[in-house]
């Protein structure tokens, strides 16, 4: 409360001390944080320092004023600067302002759905940059894009300030087969050594251990029906379905020249502007720069702005391309190209295999001279494939061969 009415620190000094403070007690001042030595160091509301003249006539004392606190005296030093206070809360009021809306959306974890498709998704569930929050429905959000995209496993909708981030993450494909219920073996894709095998649906043909060639049949998709006397009565036809690790063990060998062709860039460049404003387009470019028809072009493209103006329905798009003309020329690698070169296929078989789902257990690769103008870039890689092909069980597969009957009556006329 004293913060809040205001308050000051001042210094009396001179005159008769003890009648000035009785005094001050006999008009109903109040004092606090009273020192006393051969002057006064005390605290008082400011609206009672005017009292004070008439006490310091008569006592002879002389006040001299410290420091000013409390709430009214922050409000005069704010009022002496209101451009800078008036300022500050009107950045506060837009910051809040702003901050009600969404402005940007985010995706990650999308593989096999590009982001121009999930956009045009959450734009049809009317979500889009310049909206208020207050709309927003993380969990209507994730329910409707699983209904759109079953084959997506798990969506995450989550807002982040003034950004909505959209995660998902893609279930595994399912062989087509087994979707449509046809049924189909498991096949081997490479040759190899069983590591692990594991059966939910059909007959395991094969065992841990056992080596295979490409194409084998892992699992079957006949299933045995047999009687009392373990004789097979009939197959019943599956799906098959299960868990196969194979470790497969390849040698590879890939012939490198030393002689290639390159790019020259001549340094002609042509850039070419794009506008659109709604549904209307423009092309902008230098009219003394023109592409020649017989030579050849890099294209980069740019896009500078791709916008829908809110609440305004004003779409906006600029897009920025050079045209980077080249020639191809003769060029000879030297002994440090050729080695990244080597290099840069090594890793790309690899980053193929993983990206096949494969699990790279142990690859060397060495470079060797084949002749002046050819190097071979040879290797071993031994990886572990979980991924199996699918073969469709044909009709003739699953019929049982039954004795016939008249078998059994001719032995008995011969006995």
């Amino acid at each position: 409360m004293k913060w809040l009415k205001g308050y000051i620190e001042c210094r009396v000094c001179g005159g008769s001390l003890e009648r000035f403070l009785n005094m001050c007690r006999h008009h109903g001042i109040c004092i606090w944080k009273l020192k006393q030595t051969e002057e006064i160091h005390m605290c008082m509301y400011a609206r009672d320092f005017v009292l004070l003249i008439p006490l310091c006539a008569k006592s002879a004392v002389h006040p001299h004023l410290l420091k000013k606190r409390g709430l009214p005296f922050c409000i005069q030093k704010m009022w002496r600067n209101w451009t800078f206070y008036s300022g500050f809360l009107f950045f506060l009021a837009v910051l809040f302002f702003l901050s009600s809306y969404l402005w940007e959306i985010t995706y990650n974890g999308q593989q096999s759905f590009s982001r121009e498709t999930l956009a045009a998704d959450v734009e049809g569930m009317n979500i889009y940059p310049g909206m208020k929050r207050s709309r927003l429905d993380c969990d209507a959000i994730e329910k409707r894009i699983r209904e759109i995209h079953p084959e997506i496993s798990w969506v995450s909708a989550e807002e982040i300030g003034s950004v909505l981030k959209i995660s998902i993450k893609e279930g595994k494909e399912n062989v087509e087969h087994e979707k449509a219920g046809t049924p189909c073996h498991l096949t081997a894709p490479y040759a190899g050594t069983i590591q692990e095998i594991s059966v939910n649906r059909g007959t395991a043909v094969v065992k841990k251990g056992q080596k295979v060639k490409k194409g084998d049949v892992l699992i079957s998709g006949l299933v045995p029906v047999t009687d009392d006397n373990n004789e097979v009565q009939e197959y019943i036809k599956v799906s098959a379905k299960g868990d196969v690790g194979i470790v497969v063990q390849q040698d590879f060998s890939e012939t490198i020249s030393t002689h290639y062709k390159k790019k020259e860039y001549t340094g002609k460049n042509v850039t070419q502007w794009l506008l659109q404003w709604q549904n209307k387009r423009i092309s902008l470019k230098n009219p003394f720069r023109r592409l020649d028809n017989s030579g050849k072009y890099d294209i980069l493209t740019e896009v500078c702005a791709d916008r829908t103006i809110h609440p305004l329905p004003v779409s906006v798009y600029a897009e920025k391309k050079i045209y980077k003309k080249y020639r191809m020329v003769d060029a000879v690698y030297t002994m440090e190209e050729l080695k990244a070169a080597g290099m840069k296929r090594y890793q790309r078989m690899l980053e193929q295999l993983r990206s096949d789902g494969m699990e790279l257990q142990s690859h060397s690769a060495v470079m060797k001279k084949k002749d002046t103008k050819n190097w071979i870039l040879q290797g071993h890689i031994s990886f572990l494939c979980k991924k199996m092909t699918t073969r469709i069980v044909s009709e003739k597969e699953g019929t049982v061969k039954k004795r016939e009957e008249g078998q059994h009556g001719e032995s008995g006329n011969d006995s």
